[in-house]
């Protein structure tokens, strides 16, 4: 809980300092067209509330935009990975690794699968079911179709191999823990996004 409010300061330390900048670079820009055009509304909202107003909103703008659907990568120890079709994947400690396939349902220890290595090749996600919870159910591995919401079941292996090879899925041995998914979506984000967004 403290690293997510100490995670969540420093987003708001940076979104203050973004929208500052963003907001002074604006009003510069308005100083120099109220300078350089005859323009009347310039020369009326050029003024201290213009930057304070613009800095506001701006500020607020950012702030959303750090919780949308592909910024947000969880605060603190919980981690989550957004896989397309508003699901995500999370992860506490990058321990257990949580999924979710009711969107409308989330909660703890009912609606959840603990998933352990997997893979997606859009619009599926394939992965080895956890057995570590005590609710776990009895099936070891998934396809879940994230376009569709439809979650098919396989009691092995083997039964899951057969079935990967006819539809062109990933083999088990390709799957890859939440660790590694995660390090590699934030090393995919554009490198521009770290210097403009918070």
């Amino acid at each position: 809980m403290m690293m997510a409010m100490l995670e969540l300061l420093l987003i708001i330390v940076k979104i203050i300092i973004f929208s500052t900048i963003y907001a002074t670079t604006l009003f510069l820009i308005v100083l120099v067209l109220s300078k350089t055009t005859k323009i009347q509304w310039v020369k009326r909202i050029l003024k201290l509330r213009f930057w304070l107003l613009t800095h506001l909103i701006i500020s607020i703008l950012l702030f959303v935009f750090s919780f949308s659907y592909l910024q947000d990568t969880g605060l603190g120890d919980n981690s989550k990975i957004p896989v397309g079709y508003g699901q995500t994947i999370q992860s506490e400690d990058f321990a257990w690794t949580y999924f979710y396939p009711d969107l409308d349902k989330t909660e703890p220890n009912q609606d959840e699968l603990i998933i352990g290595n997997y893979k997606i090749v859009d619009p599926f996600l394939c992965a080895e079911v956890s057995h570590q919870n005590t609710i776990s159910p009895s099936y070891d591995y998934i396809v879940y179709d994230l376009k569709n919401k439809s979650l098919k079941t396989f009691f092995s292996k083997e039964e899951y191999t057969s079935y990967a090879t006819e539809h062109s899925l990933p083999d088990a041995n390709q799957f890859y823990d939440f660790q590694k998914h995660f390090h590699e979506y934030l090393d995919n984000r554009p490198k521009w996004k770290t210097w403009v967004l918070p």
